[in-house]
C-alpha cells in the first residue's frame, strides 16, 4: 500500500462584505485590503462584496439572514440603517484601533455610536445635482432651494428614484417630513413627484443620467456623486440645499460573523490613514479627523484636490461650515419601513395621477388669472386652493373635482 504523503494548505482566508458602496469605492477598497493584508500576514485574502441592492434593500438582506449571516462586515448606510440592524440585534459593537480619531458628533449629528456598534468612514452631505449647460439651454436658473424645484418651469426635467431604492433618496424623505413637519412634508412630496420626468432604479442611475444631459436636474445625489464626474469631465454642479443632514457613511460587525478575525482587521485597516486613503481614491471623502487632504495631494494622490475643490478649498470635511436640519435619528429609525412603502403606494405608483390633477389645478389657476380683472373670483380662488390642500393630503379625485367647481364658479 502506498502511503499519501504532502502538506495540506492551510484554508483559504477570506472576508466577505454587504453594502450599497458605489463599484469604484469598493474596488478601491478591496485592492488596498489585499495589499495590506499579504504584506501583513504573509498570505492572500479573498474579499467578496455584496451589493444587492441601495440601502433598504442592504438592510433586508441581513434581515432574510436573521443572525447567520453570510456576510461579515455591514460595509456602508448612514445612522437610520445601522440604527436599525443595532435595534434588532444583528451587529455587535467593535470599537476598532481608530475610533479616537472619528468625531463622536458634528454640528448636532452623530457620527458614530457611543457604545461601539457603527462609526463613519467616509462622511457626506444629501445634496442634489445639476447640469448647468443643459439648465442653460432652457434658460433655467439653478435651483437654490426645495421649495425652488416646485418651480412648474422645472416641470419635467427631474430625475428622482424611490427612497426603497435608495438610502439617499430615503434620507431626502425624512428631510422633507422633519423640516417641514409630516402633513405638509408628504405634500411637498407629492408635488416633487410630480415634477419628475423620469423614475431611476438608484442615485447612482440618477448621476449618470444628469451627467449624461438626459435630465438637467437629480435629486438625492451623494455629496461626493458632483465631485467625482467633474473629475471625469462632464459639466455637473453640486448643490447643498438649503436644508440638509450629515450622512456618516459608516461600517459595523454583524453578528455571528463566519470570518470574525479577518472584519476585525479590515475595520482596523479601513479606518487607518492607509484604509481612508483607499476610501478618497474610491471617490469618498475620509472620515478621520486628523487628516491633511492637501498633504495627501503633496503625496500625489489626485483624487485629494478634487475633495479639496468639492469642499470649497477646506483640508478637511470636519472643516465645513454650515447649520444642518436638527434631525430625529429615533424618528427616521421607527418609520424606516412605513416611509419606503407609503412613497410607493401613495406616490410612485400615483405619478399619473399626481401630474393630471396638478395640471387640471393649474389650468383653473389660469383661466381665473384672465378673468380676475373683470370679475369676482373669490369663490373661484377659495375652491381652487381648496383643490390644491386636497392634492397635497392625497385625495386627488375630490382636488379634481373640486378644481371643476372653481372652474363652474367662474361661469
Amino acid at each position: 500500500m502506498l502511503a499519501l504523503v504532502g502538506v495540506v494548505s492551510s484554508a483559504q482566508q477570506k472576508v466577505v462584505w454587504i453594502g450599497p458602496i458605489y463599484k469604484e469605492l469598493a474596488e478601491s477598497l478591496t485592492r488596498g485590503f489585499k495589499d495590506y493584508y499579504l504584506r501583513t500576514y504573509g498570505e492572500p485574502i479573498e474579499v467578496t462584496f455584496i451589493r444587492p441592492g441601495g440601502w433598504p434593500v442592504c438592510v433586508d438582506k441581513v434581515r432574510e439572514w436573521g443572525g447567520q449571516p453570510d456576510a461579515d462586515v455591514f460595509l456602508g448606510s448612514g445612522a437610520p440603517a445601522h440604527r436599525l440592524l443595532q435595534n434588532l440585534g444583528l451587529t455587535v459593537p467593535y470599537k476598532h484601533a481608530h475610533w479616537e480619531a472619528i468625531p463622536a458628533e458634528w454640528h448636532g449629528m452623530m457620527v458614530k455610536d457611543p457604545d461601539g456598534y457603527w462609526s463613519a468612514f467616509a462622511p457626506w452631505l444629501v445634496s442634489n445635482m445639476y447640469n448647468e449647460p443643459v439648465l442653460n439651454m432652457f434658460n433655467l436658473p439653478v435651483p437654490q432651494t426645495w421649495e425652488d424645484l416646485l418651480d412648474p418651469r422645472y416641470r419635467g426635467l427631474v430625475a428622482m428614484c424611490l427612497p426603497y431604492a435608495s438610502g439617499t433618496m430615503h434620507e431626502v424623505c425624512e428631510i422633507i417630513l422633519q423640516y417641514y413637519g409630516e402633513k405638509d412634508g408628504w405634500a411637498y412630496l407629492r408635488y416633487l413627484g410630480a415634477q419628475v420626468g423620469r423614475w431611476t432604479t438608484g442615485s447612482t442611475d440618477t448621476t449618470h443620467m444628469v451627467t449624461r444631459g438626459e435630465y438637467p436636474i437629480g435629486i438625492a445625489q451623494p455629496q461626493m456623486n458632483a465631485m467625482v464626474a467633474r473629475r471625469d469631465g462632464y459639466p455637473v454642479g453640486n448643490l447643498v440645499p438649503n436644508v440638509t443632514i450629515l450622512v456618516p457613511e459608516s461600517a459595523a460587525l454583524l453578528k455571528n460573523a463566519p470570518n470574525e478575525k479577518n472584519a476585525k482587521i479590515f475595520l482596523d485597516w479601513l479606518y487607518s490613514e492607509e484604509g481612508q486613503k483607499y476610501v478618497l481614491m474610491g471617490g469618498y471623502f475620509p472620515a478621520r479627523s486628523d487628516i491633511s487632504l492637501s498633504a495627501w495631494a503633496a503625496e500625489g494622490i489626485t483624487m485629494a484636490n478634487h475633495a479639496i475643490n468639492a469642499l470649497g478649498g477646506k483640508d478637511n470635511f470636519w472643516q465645513l461650515e454650515l447649520e444642518l436640519l436638527n434631525y430625529d435619528l429615533a424618528l427616521a429609525e421607527s418609520r424606516w419601513d412605513f416611509v419606503n412603502k407609503y412613497f410607493e403606494e401613495e406616490i410612485y405608483r400615483k405619478w399619473d395621477e399626481l401630474k393630471n390633477t396638478l395640471t387640471q389645478i393649474e389650468q383653473v389657476e389660469a383661466e381665473i388669472k384672465r378673468v380676475a380683472n373683470s370679475r369676482d373670483v373669490s369663490e373661484a380662488l377659495a375652491l381652487v386652493a381648496q383643490a390644491r390642500a386636497l392634492f397635497g393630503e392625497g385625495n386627488l379625485a375630490e382636488a379634481r373635482a373640486t378644481a371643476e367647481k372653481a372652474r363652474a364658479a367662474l361661469k
